[in-house]
């Protein structure tokens, strides 16, 4: 089995699994590239123009916290991977762990717009939100819905 695999999730309406897991660099640089569609700056209220050697910065942009319990800490990205093998359609973080709270932000996006609207980003947050209460024994958590979302 891949090491890389953290999380594993079934997608029973697509008759598959899909899976949540940490990323490489060049896995990191694809999803800057889908990020391209103007349509996501408002879907997620940020500046998603970045250059494909700004990893870190893109990591910054996706782990950056709202809520005043929230501390900076380093940010659980996770790649939403149809299949190991290939690039994510997108990613799910968990940021600004508060550890002595046991309180966290969530943030999430379906990068590829094919597999928008299918229920991946909604099976990723719940199995996020499954390993963030049982395995980091966090009790709340956060998110931030722009009113550009109407979903």
């Amino acid at each position: 089995m891949d090491e890389r695999i953290l999380l594993e999730q079934e997608h029973k309406a697509a008759g598959s699994k899909f899976f949540l897991a940490s990323m490489a660099n060049s896995h990191i640089k694809h999803l800057i590239k889908l990020a391209q569609d103007e349509s996501l700056i408002d879907l997620l209220g940020w500046n998603t123009f970045f250059q494909p050697n700004e990893t870190e910065e893109f990591i910054e942009a996706i782990s950056s916290y709202a809520f005043p319990y929230s501390r900076k800490s380093q940010p659980l990205p996770f790649g939403i991977y149809l299949n190991l093998e290939n690039f994510p359609i997108g990613y799910v973080v968990l940021k600004g762990l508060n550890l002595d709270l046991f309180t966290a932000e969530i943030g999430i996006a379906i990068l590829d717009e094919k597999y928008r609207n299918k229920g991946y980003g909604t099976l990723a947050l719940k199995r996020l939100i499954i390993y963030a209460f049982n395995e980091l024994h966090i009790q709340t958590i956060g998110a931030v819905i722009l009113l550009s979302n109407k979903r």
